[in-house]
């Protein structure tokens, strides 16, 4: 691990102590992959971490020991025991642990029961605690981000640009994800979309074996992810002779994509910019087809907050990373999302899903 990685590690849980102490707590543990990987660079589930006042540790299962100590520097401490629960409770005691908070939408319910019942410890439910202070990238991540970015919309053009009648929606998905790994990503930030003709209406179509025909949609919604971290991209294209009616409906869509790049930028409301869009979209006539929001944070999770949406109050700032997706779904013809993920910056945005 690189020297200013270690520093990176430190500096984060260095604040989320901080904010701790700041709220009259003790410690915080997670159980959550991602707040595991954003605290300690393990990437493994199976893992948890507690970062208190009086240090920060990592509990590893036996069998994931020994790459845990690998990966993770001081001052943080890999635990490793048959019982890790037990082994927890006995550094709590240690260290006068007694207000501990936790993430009520992340821990199972019997997991939370077995923690209760450790005598003179108050849990205090902290939802997205660590989630919070993942909203904020820092230069890492941001060019972790990048690079992901980059990868997936060269991919995309490349898989674009070379449509041959005949290949199905599953082929080209395969194919995507063989140019990510080319690129080195190890594996997608999701589940690839591919969606041809009437099947590019529906959102979150589940790729099939359906074949391009001439005259056909083509929506690909992709990402590639850098050692933990996400892209997000949509692109609509047209196999064969554009019809009228879908280059109206891209002009439109592209056109209230615009308006909502143009809008993102430090101290705006999310719910603005997902307000242009729409509106843009309805006063061309659509506004009843566009029936998702307009975009989500990405990081570790390809879905994290903020969320720019109808009525969303959160208020963009410097260094947050979001989509901007607008689309138009048509039943029975075809569907329009153009999407790209974009950087908040002082002055406005930084597109990311550029070459």
């Amino acid at each position: 691990m690189e020297n200013h990685e270690k520093h990176m590690f430190a500096r984060r849980n260095d604040t989320l102590r901080q904010r701790l102490k700041d709220k009259g707590l003790d410690a915080y543990l997670t159980f959550d992959q991602s707040d595991v990987m954003y605290v300690s660079g393990m990437p493994s589930e199976g893992c948890f971490v507690l970062i208190s006042q009086s240090g920060d540790f990592l509990f590893a299962p036996l069998l994931l020991a020994e790459h845990a100590r690998a990966v993770v520097q001081k001052p943080m401490k890999v635990v490793e025991d048959r019982r890790l629960l037990k082994a927890m409770a006995g550094i709590i005691k240690k260290n006068g642990l007694k207000k501990i908070g936790y993430d009520p939408d992340k821990i199972q319910v019997g997991l939370f029961k077995s923690l209760s019942s450790l005598p003179n410890v108050h849990w205090e439910p902290l939802g997205g605690f660590i989630l919070w202070q993942r909203m904020f990238k820092d230069a890492h991540e941001i060019g972790l981000i990048s690079k992901a970015c980059q990868l997936t919309t060269r991919s995309a053009e490349k898989c674009l640009a070379t449509l041959k009648e005949g290949i199905t929606e599953q082929e080209l998905s395969f194919k995507l994800e063989r140019l990510f790994q080319d690129g080195g990503s190890v594996k997608p930030a999701f589940e690839t979309i591919v969606a041809f003709g009437e099947s590019a209406a529906y959102p979150h179509h589940v790729v099939t074996k359906k074949k391009l025909g001439k005259n056909m949609a083509v929506l690909m919604d992709l990402g590639s992810s850098m050692e933990g971290y996400k892209s997000d991209l949509t692109r609509t294209g047209f196999f064969g002779k554009i019809s009228p009616r879908f280059k109206k409906i891209y002009n439109i869509v592209k056109e209230a994509q615009a308006a909502g790049i143009a809008a993102v930028r430090d101290g705006v409301a999310a719910g603005k910019v997902d307000f242009v869009c729409r509106e843009t979209i309805r006063k061309a006539g659509f506004g009843k087809f566009y029936v998702h929001g307009t975009g989500h944070g990405v990081g570790l999770d390809i879905h994290e907050p903020p969320r720019l949406g109808i009525s969303v109050k959160d208020i963009l700032k410097e260094n947050m990373v979001v989509t901007v997706e607008p689309g138009i779904y048509l039943p029975g013809e075809f569907g329009v999302r153009i999407e790209d993920t974009v950087l908040v910056t002082k002055g406005g945005c930084k597109v990311l899903t550029v070459v």
